[in-house]
């Protein structure tokens, strides 16, 4: 992982997990711990799916869920890196940010134990991406 390169991600208390071209896939501090927690193979293979989105490649439904709903106050479409050998979700939004198509992991599910993500984890993700654009809109910091 690396520090945010520019103020907007600085801002926003991120750190860059994956970065090619115009795009780059970044998380939360508050997230770091949880991602670094997981098994070597389980992160390594979250972290090239993430290039592979970032080089604009086709994620197979194994790999990405790009529709988990809708936020309720922006109407912002929340989205999944997956790791289904272990069951896991990491939610997050796409948008422009500084310049660059951003990916932003703001929440994840450990444990889901299904196809259906769990209405409460859900909830609280939106919650989370709605808090974000408030914050990055008021500084003038989205575009898109």
């Amino acid at each position: 992982m690396t520090d945010a390169s520019d103020d907007s991600l600085s801002t926003m208390d991120c750190c860059v997990l994956e970065e090619h071209g115009q795009a780059r896939v970044v998380i939360k501090r508050s997230m770091v711990t949880f991602f670094e927690s997981l098994d070597v193979r389980s992160r390594a293979r979250l972290k090239s799916v993430m290039k592979l989105w970032c080089e604009g490649r086709k994620l197979t439904p194994e790999m990405f869920n790009p529709n988990e709903g809708r936020t309720q106050k922006h109407n912002v479409m929340l989205q999944a890196f997956k790791r289904n050998q272990i069951k896991l979700r990491l939610y997050g939004f796409c948008s422009t940010i500084g310049g660059k198509k951003t990916f932003v992991i703001l929440d994840s599910d450990p444990s889901k134990k299904q196809n259906k993500a769990d209405p409460l984890i859900l909830k609280r993700a939106k919650m989370h991406v709605d808090h974000l654009v408030d914050t990055l809109k008021s500084e003038g910091n989205l575009n898109g």
